[in-house]
């Protein structure tokens, strides 16, 4: 007993004078987050594995064993390293597990985390397996299947069976999912449209064109009524319906529908924008589908010539670029490539062509006149 005491006195005696141990993990977290926001992953990823390795030197119930493998988690799906990732995120949630309990409400928020690294890794019955676990974590907490989260939870569901190209199983978890937030907000609330899009979708590649058809109404009524009828935001509802008409042959209620279509593109960006070739394209496709081959020309024509376009301001851009650096005769070289395409004439590439017709013969000129005038200075001298 005696010679405890003595022990303890030694030890306190030692204590006497000694300053607390400097936190070395709260300065390289620090240093992890500011080279995370400035990008520099690697560099923040060190930081983190160097506080992963301290933080296992501290007691099992400290906090920051959490945040520092949760960050750690981050930086490496960052640097796209998502099994590591998902490892570091594990322990994280292992963490939460063992200190706050099976209920702590950041459970599901991290598992849902870890959906996102197995769906990258392509891990798709991993993912399924998480989901399931955080939809009962979701009716746990709220007594009850009919609730936002559960409704998000199929959703998510239904993105891993769309990867998984099983449409039948995303058509299942999307309707169950749009049955509850039917309940929940009613047939018109904007928390329907990302769902009916993906059943769309889905119903599209099963070629179920009927029930494609209704959905994208359904998805289109609700974006009108929030956007009007010319917003950008329509234009994926428009394409699918336009395109479920057409597979149904309801071709008059088709046509109207794709010529919106364009007129949408048209107002969003430029008459001139690839996008608008590309439904100039579905609609080209469209009508010789029907055999009406001089409108399925027409249409392809005014694909074709937006598409030459942007290819020919490309190479007079290029051009132009060669050109301030001096080089005349490289541009002048690249400006007759950037006027090939522009052939036979078009109201829609016109006015470039002359713009560059122009500009060759500008910069031909006076190529021509440096050459003739170099002589002359030679007799001169």
């Amino acid at each position: 007993m005696l010679r405890m005491c003595v022990v303890a006195a030694i030890l306190s005696f030692c204590g006497l004078g000694q300053e607390t141990a400097p936190d070395e993990i709260q300065p390289l977290l620090a240093a992890g987050n500011a080279s995370y926001l400035h990008g520099d992953y690697d560099a923040a990823r060190e930081a983190y594995e160097k506080a992963a390795e301290l933080v296992t030197l501290r007691s099992n119930e400290d906090p920051v064993r959490y945040d520092v493998f949760k960050r750690l988690s981050t930086v490496r799906a960052a640097l796209g390293k998502y099994s590591e990732a998902n490892e570091s995120l594990s322990m994280a949630i292992s963490w939460s597990e063992q200190t706050n309990g099976p209920n702590d409400p950041k459970i599901p928020d991290d598992l849902l985390q870890s959906v996102g690294y197995l769906r990258a890794l392509k891990d798709y019955d991993g993912a399924l397996l998480v989901l399931n676990r955080v939809m009962r974590l979701h009716v746990q907490a709220a007594g009850n299947m009919g609730n936002t989260n559960v409704a998000d939870d199929f959703s998510r569901m239904a993105q891993v069976y769309m990867a998984m190209q099983k449409p039948e199983d995303a058509e299942r978890v999307l309707t169950r999912a749009l049955d509850i937030r039917t309940k929940l907000a009613g047939p018109l609330d904007h928390t329907l449209v990302f769902d009916l899009d993906r059943l769309g979708t889905v119903y599209t590649g099963m070629q179920v064109y009927d029930k494609a058809e209704d959905t994208y109404r359904h998805a289109l009524v609700i974006r009108e009524s929030i956007y009007g009828r010319e917003d950008a935001d329509l234009i994926p509802n428009v394409d699918g319906l336009a395109f479920a008409l057409f597979g149904q042959q309801k071709y008059d209620e088709a046509e109207p529908v794709y010529k919106r279509l364009i007129a949408l593109w048209m107002v969003s960006t430029a008459p001139e924008h690839p996008m608008v070739a590309v439904a100039w394209q579905k609609i080209g496709v469209f009508y010789f589908a029907q055999k009406k081959y001089d409108l399925a020309k027409e249409a392809y024509d005014k694909g074709v010539a937006i598409r030459t376009l942007f290819l020919s301001t490309g190479l007079a851009e290029q051009a132009a670029d060669t050109l301030k650096q001096g080089d005349k005769a490289a541009a002048i070289a690249q400006y007759h490539r950037a006027l090939k395409p522009l052939d036979p004439p078009n109201p829609v590439y016109d006015g470039l062509r002359k713009d560059m017709e122009a500009m060759v013969a500008e910069l031909s000129k006076k190529t021509n006149a440096s050459f003739k005038t170099a002589p002359e200075l030679k007799k001169k001298e």
